[in-house]
């Protein structure tokens, strides 16, 4: 799956600026940016008392210093343009990070896989 959002994010853009992205922790000083993780999978199809398909639910973070609702449209609609489908109820609020002076917020995205 890390490839699959690697290959997607790479070609994400704002305003004609790549955003940087990382695997859970960013360590880069670009700002802004965005992280991603597994946040579980959970078994969705079964038959023939075996699995037949499942749902990974995946979080991703964006940080910025500013208005972040361009990178937010951006992800959206390249990660859904990709077959993954927002979930509102599993994203978070808004928050500040008062160390690092970053707007943070948490999109959480389910796709579906099936066994082959």
């Amino acid at each position: 799956m890390n490839e699959l959002i690697e290959t997607i994010l790479n070609g994400l853009t704002v305003d004609g600026a790549s955003v940087p992205f990382a695997f859970m922790y960013y360590e880069g000083h670009g700002e802004p940016y965005i992280t991603y993780s597994e946040e579980s999978i959970d078994n969705s199809f079964s038959g023939d008392n075996s699995l037949v398909g499942y749902v990974h639910y995946y979080d991703f973070d964006i940080y910025s210093t500013g208005n972040y609702f361009p990178i937010w449209e951006a992800l959206r609609s390249v990660l859904e343009e990709n077959g993954f489908i927002w979930q509102p109820s599993r994203s978070s609020s808004d928050y500040f990070e008062p160390d690092t002076h970053y707007y943070h917020r948490t999109f959480n995205f389910a796709y579906m896989w099936e066994e082959n």
